[in-house]
């Protein structure tokens, strides 16, 4: 009996083996029914179970330890039909496309709709799209990327902001930048968090290595819902999520350099300064002086006294005064010296993955970038983990965790064109350094006298906080959580209640130092202050969703939700000064200033949407928000925004159906209104401060109150239509109209008032424009695919009312003008009208609307008119990718034509000779006049000219027009086994160069108001990078 029990659990056990033999390992290929291909990356999972994978590069799976029980493969993948197939030992699975392919799901405002059905206008970039840009700020990836969208930037410095307009300048006074929204989150925005001296991103603080999508929401049926903050756009941020199967391991890393984008501050060489200098010295003795009688009667003589004289510059200057090096024996390229190539660095790595019931994403990410100017960079340490739960068939939670650190070296940038150039700033030091001076003495110690006035020598003013040499600085450093926390709950299948709760602190400190030996330190003998921000922004947004499906054609959503929002303030700022040594740190010097001011501020919400189709061939959706803010007045705290929209998908037509070049055909409009608040917390107020009056304490009355101060408001229309033909060619076209009222403006009052201005709402700004893309996939075989994005945008920003429709001058020696019926940005300057042949002298038009009434060299008689505006009329891009087999190549080309910039440091460094022995002319201005009959572009060179023709005008107008390569990607797929899920190497270049510029050696990437400034130049960077999967 014993013997026949042991055989029974012997031919037990081997039964069982064999059974499990069977399935206990599962191999396979998944490929497309449409084009034969490998697919990789989708998802494989045992049904019922935690097991599963995803395909490698070539398509093909391994699962093992398969349960013997189970029966089922779920198969998956984005924009293919969901299949369950029955488990083999070996497989081989065909998806089949989707018939609702353009059905792709897109995060709008407060949930999700299906691209198909979606009334508004609003387009999507990926993830690999995000990471393609710039790693330090997200912003500037949507470069060329999107119709309707412009990023500009104004310095090149990493972890600057960029600017973003979504179609085209939503106000004159007001905020222009969109609204950012992460997770569900409303997010902080720039503008009461930057350090006055140094321009700073709090989008910085994200890494895009975690970003999953970034939609724009262009219109108000897409973006009403967020009302009174929404005129001038929303980006929505997704960040990543798990997914079901196996747990991945992600590392993603880039190493490369950056450099000077275009070639430009090229500065005059040795001999051709001390050819420039003996000219302006020479024409110098040419001109009437206080007595009224030239020094010199020819131009040999000038020659002779330019050459001979020196001792006393401000009576007979001579070259020795001016030139370190006479003969020309010492040749020194500063440009070289001061901008560098810069190393940068970005590692990412993840962990991805999850069960039916629970899903996590965690990451950790490290970025260091050098900026090209000696003693910059930038560095972030990032960490995210994103975990997703299922309660309950009724009940899911999730829970976002971010935390950020930043650190940004440098100096101060001209964020404000009242700056000006900074002596120490690195362009204001390379513009004042003689070419005929050397970087080292001959004991190889660095030449502190190679510059003009206070420039000493690159190498003893710039650098770092920790250099031994630098003499100023700036640090910034930032710190950020952010968390966003959300319950769902189900309720019969077809009402959904989802609550999130978003808590958002930064604190961003700035600490700059003025050495008592430095170029702005010594005037007060040292400097040293720091500036602390702190703010707090708690979110809670509400809402209960209603879906049904009436006789299986009347498909009905009801969206209704209650947000609150709470943000607060706080600003430190202390000053010290008279420094009796060498360290930064305040206590070294005397109290000089200390200040705090705490700010809040709060809105209340209410909102709600519907949306309608029938038989998914006609869609009807309506949207309403009523804010209530508390930087607004009691009587005009409370404000209603709303939107109307509807679409026709003609393609579900009998007339239609069945056609391919009408794969997918809809046509849709909308209008609303979108409102953008004030930007001062208090604006509608009385204020009062207290200071002091010697060693009294005081109090005084410090802004004039309005208490009808109120929203911004836009009235937004949109007509256009989405075709798929082929199911290959997707072409959309969209005409926008947005009309913007009670502009804040802050107007003059009465004198007697004791106030120059207060805020109003007063004037009228129209913007408009049309937007074309065409997504294409032109060729997919077995080994090769070629897919093409072309964007096209036409805008203009026109300005229709003014306060009493007169004009207003503002800027930089009232270059702009706000004036009704012409652009933004319009500059109103002197026309130039070049250079006098016959005696060297510049001129500008007496009349710039008539040239008939010719021409003057004496600019108080020069009229002034409006010669250029900022905004382009056509901007747009290009993005081609190809496959063939494991390679990829992909590039962007953007584009834009008709703008202009004002270019400043031109204006200081081409300065015909005035400012001879502070700064060095570029090289492009040797094309100056020496003999009647010359024509050239710069008039005669003349020291201390007091006609000044380098004076603001047309001249300093050049055109933005251009083509540039602005991405360009090759990548690997090396074929690899076992452990090893996908390794890819690649090469990318960001800027690697212009295509064609109507301007050359400037760059034409400037801030969005055109305004060139005196900063670091943008930058192009190569990076060689891996991503590997394990």
């Amino acid at each position: 009996m014993k013997r026949k029990l042991m055989l029974l659990m012997t031919f037990l056990v081997i039964g069982i083996g064999l059974v499990n033999a069977q399935v206990s390992k599962v191999t396979g290929v998944v490929t497309s029914e449409e084009d034969g291909l490998p697919i990789v990356g989708a998802s494989v999972l045992v049904k019922g179970t935690t097991v599963g994978t995803v395909t490698d590069l070539d398509g093909n799976f391994t699962l093992t330890n398969v349960p013997s029980s189970a029966k089922t493969l779920v198969v998956s993948f984005i924009g293919l039909q969901t299949q369950e197939v029955a488990i083999k030992p070996i497989m081989k699975i065909t998806l089949k496309s989707d018939s609702e392919m353009l059905d792709e799901v897109m995060v709008v405002a407060y949930g999700t709709a299906k691209k198909s059905s979606f009334t508004g206008s609003a387009s999507t970039i990926k993830a690999e799209q995000i990471t393609s840009g710039s790693k330090e700020s997200l912003d500037k990836a949507f470069s060329g990327k999107m119709a309707g969208v412009r990023v500009a930037s104004a310095t090149g410095d990493p972890g600057s902001m960029g600017e973003m307009n979504i179609r085209g300048v939503g106000s004159i006074n007001g905020s222009k930048t969109p609204l950012y929204v992460i997770d569900g989150v409303v997010m902080k925005s720039d503008g009461d968090m930057n350090y006055y001296g140094k321009s700073q991103s709090v989008l910085s603080t994200l890494n895009p290595d975690d970003i999953e999508s970034m939609t724009v929401l262009k219109d108000a049926a897409a973006a009403s819902l967020y009302g009174s903050r929404a005129a001038n756009g929303v980006v929505i941020i997704t960040t990543k999520s798990g997914k079901e199967g196996k747990t991945r391991v992600t590392y993603n890393g880039e190493v490369g350099w950056n450099k000077m984008a275009v070639d430009q501050y090229n500065m005059m060489s040795a001999s051709e300064y001390i050819a420039y200098a003996r000219e302006a010295l020479a024409n110098y003795y040419l001109i009437d002086h206080k007595n009224g009688t030239p020094v010199a009667s020819n131009k040999e003589e000038a020659y002779k006294f330019a050459d001979t004289a020196a001792g006393d510059p401000t009576k007979y200057p001579g070259m020795a005064d001016f030139i370190n090096d006479t003969s020309g024996n010492t040749n020194t390229n500063w440009k070289d010296e001061i901008y560098r190539t810069a190393v940068t660095q970005n590692h990412q790595v993840s962990l991805n993955g999850g069960n039916q019931n629970t899903k996590f994403y965690a990451g950790v990410g490290y970025n260091k970038s050098e900026g090209i100017v000696l003693g910059s960079d930038f560095q972030r340490i990032s960490a995210r983990v994103n975990v997703d739960q299922k309660i309950n068939n009724w009940a899911d939670f999730s829970v976002k965790q971010m935390i950020a650190s930043t650190t940004q070296n440098g100096f101060r940038d001209q964020n404000d064109q009242a700056q000006g150039l900074g002596t120490s700033s690195p362009l204001g030091i390379l513009f004042a350094l003689d070419p005929t001076a050397p970087v080292k003495n001959e004991d190889g110690t660095y030449n502190a006298n190679a510059g003009y006035g206070q420039v000493s020598n690159p190498h003893l003013m710039l650098g770092g906080k920790d250099s031994d040499t630098a003499m100023e600085w700036i640090q910034s450093k930032m710190f950020r959580s952010l968390t966003n926390a959300e319950l769902g709950l189900h309720f019969l299948d077809k009402i959904f209640f989802k609550s999130i709760f978003g808590y958002d602190y930064i604190d961003n400190k700035h600490f700059e130092y003025w050495d008592r030996d430095g170029v702005n330190g010594a005037a007060v003998g040292g400097m040293g202050s720091r500036y602390t921000f702190q703010n707090s922004t708690l979110t809670s947004s509400n809402t209960l969703t209603y879906t049904d499906t009436f006789n299986d054609v009347h498909n009905l959503s009801v969206m209704a939700g209650f947000e609150l929002e709470d943000q607060n303030l706080l600003q430190i700022i202390t000053v010290a000064k008279n420094y009796s040594n060498h360290l930064p740190e305040l206590s070294n010097g005397q109290p000089d200033a200390a200040s705090s001011y705490d700010y809040g501020s709060a809105m209340m919400s209410y909102f709600g949407n519907v949306n309608y189709n029938y038989h998914d061939k006609y869609y009807l959706s309506a949207s309403f928000r009523r804010d209530g803010s508390s930087r607004l007045s009691k009587d005009n705290r409370w404000a209603n925004f709303w939107s109307v929209s509807g679409a026709w998908r003609l393609s579900k037509e009998g007339f239609m159906e069945d056609m391919p070049l009408f794969t997918d055909f809809k046509v849709k409009a909308s209008y609303g209104t979108n409102g953008n608040l004030p930007t001062d917390y208090y604006g509608y107020m009385d204020l009062y401060a207290g200071s002091g009056y010697g060693n009294n304490p005081a109090i005084y009355w410090a802004q004039l109150a309005n208490s009808e101060l109120t929203w911004e408001k836009s009235r937004n229309l949109n007509v256009g239509f989405e075709w798929n033909m082929f199911g290959k060619v997707t072409l959309s076209a969209e005409y926008y109209l947005k009309n913007t009222t009670d502009l804040l403006f802050q107007v003059p009052t009465a004198f007697e008032t004791g106030f120059s201005d207060r805020w109003d709402n007063l004037g009228k700004l129209k913007n408009d424009g049309v937007e074309i893309e065409v997504n294409s996939q032109n060729i997919t075989t077995k080994n090769f695919s070629w897919t093409t994005n072309f964007n096209l945008t036409y805008q203009q920003a026109i300005i229709k009312e003014l306060p009493e429709s007169k004009d207003i001058q503002y800027g930089d020696g009232q270059m702009y003008i706000h004036r009704e019926g012409e652009s933004m940005y319009s500059f109103y300057l002197p026309e130039w009208a070049g250079v006098n042949p016959d005696n060297g002298d510049g001129l500008w038009y007496v009349d710039p609307e008539d040239h008939s009434k010719g021409t003057t060299n004496d600019y108080s008689k020069a009229g002034w008119g409006i010669v250029g505006k900022a905004l382009p009329d056509v901007m747009g891009g290009l993005t081609n990718t190809f496959t063939y087999k494991d390679f990829d190549l992909s590039f962007l080309i953007s584009y834009q034509f008709g703008g202009d910039m004002f270019d400043y440091p031109g204006y200081f460094s081409n300065n015909d000779g005035f400012r001879l022995g502070s700064m060095v002319p570029q090289a492009e201005a040797t094309d100056y006049w020496t003999k009647p009959g010359d024509n050239t572009a710069f008039p005669k060179p003349v020291y201390q000219n007091g006609q000044r023709p380098d004076r603001f005008s047309s001249r300093q107008i050049k055109s933005t027009d251009n083509i540039r390569m602005r991405e360009v990607t090759v990548g690997y797929n090396i074929p690899v086994k076992k452990y090893i899920n996908r390794l890819r190497v690649y090469f990318r270049a960001n800027n690697p160069f212009l295509i064609w510029a109507k301007t050359d050696n400037v760059d034409p990437d400037v801030a969005i108001n055109g305004y060139r400034q005196v900063d670091t130049p943008q930058l192009k960077s190569c990076v060689f990078g891996v991503n590997l999967e394990f």
